[in-house]
């Protein structure tokens, strides 16, 4: 369970206490908020109700595995995780024909950044090895059976014309080679094609980080950064 709204002063000032420590008396928690007891009280049953501390046998406090991992991303000003980029994959399919690449282009049909080309992506589970999380989105998207390897991180940072932050992702970029071009499946949530590469970069509305992304793969260059602003409309 994780809390929908920023968590109480005095609900951090808890969390932050037992960061520090294996465990902690009622008392030593409540001297780090200054509350009466009845009120201190609703705030631990709350971090008990959430699932974020536990109270031991010999009536000390400690946090949970769930409370470990919610605290050590705990922005203390706020009283929520700190927002990270979101973690995902790019799935770049490729086989070579009459001496030139043909990748496997994908149209978003749906939200956000409707109908945009550029390379299929798919978030990683928690938990799965990114290669298989790889082939399983490639079997969903597109079936298609592809053994993908890891060839570089990219981050994208999307703005819009204010500089605000629409969406912040890190992608790693997984590359499968293959020896045909079959034909992939419809997919609701997309249109996938051959094309070459120059077919690929002259889709419009192109990502603009797409051509970057092949330009990875083709200079083994492992790492880049990009700032990409959009119009409203447009995502």
């Amino acid at each position: 369970m994780r809390p929908r709204d920023g968590l109480h002063p005095a609900q951090v000032s808890v969390l932050y206490a037992l960061r520090h420590r294996l465990t902690a008396r009622y008392s030593e928690l409540r001297r780090t908020t200054s509350l009466e007891s009845d009120t201190f009280k609703f705030h631990l049953r709350t971090l008990r109700r959430l699932k974020l501390i536990e109270k031991n046998d010999d009536g000390l406090y400690s946090l949970t595995a769930t409370g470990k991992e919610f605290a050590n991303r705990l922005d203390a000003r706020a009283g929520r995780e700190i927002s990270q980029p979101k973690s995902s994959m790019l799935l770049v399919i490729r086989a070579r024909r009459d001496d030139k690449w043909y990748y496997l282009a994908h149209q978003r049909k749906r939200q956000p950044f409707y109908d945009f080309w550029g390379i299929a992506s798919a978030p990683v589970p928690r938990g799965v090895p990114i290669v298989e999380a790889a082939a399983a989105a490639a079997r969903e998207q597109m079936g298609i059976e592809a053994v993908f390897a890891p060839v570089g991180i990219q981050r994208s940072i999307d703005v819009d014309e204010n500089d605000d932050i629409l969406e912040d992702k890190v992608f790693t970029i997984m590359l499968a080679e293959l020896d045909d071009m079959p034909q992939p499946h419809d997919w609701p949530g997309g249109v996938n094609t051959w094309l070459t590469r120059d077919g690929l970069l002259a889709k419009m509305p192109l990502f603009p980080t797409t051509a970057e992304t092949l330009k990875c793969i083709e200079t083994e260059r492992f790492f880049v950064e990009l700032r990409s602003v959009y119009e409203i409309d447009e995502y």
